[in-house]
């Protein structure tokens, strides 16, 4: 099952710098919703394939 967030992070590009993103984003295989803002951004650098240090959850909420 698939959880969709409406949600805002930045994230560490390296050599390109930080890019801040807002929208929506579709995490999948979660059964719960993720309340620890490390835990999203463990789970957004995976889908990213990225570093959890590199992702700063700015914001999150869970849509219906």
């Amino acid at each position: 099952m698939s959880v969709k967030f409406y949600t805002r992070f930045v994230a560490d590009l390296g050599t390109k710098g930080p890019s801040e993103y807002t929208g929506i984003v579709e995490l999948g295989g979660q059964d719960s919703v993720p309340t620890d803002p490390r835990r999203v951004a463990t789970l957004i650098a995976r889908d990213l394939d990225l570093e959890a240090e590199e992702i700063r959850v700015l914001q999150w909420a869970r849509l219906h």
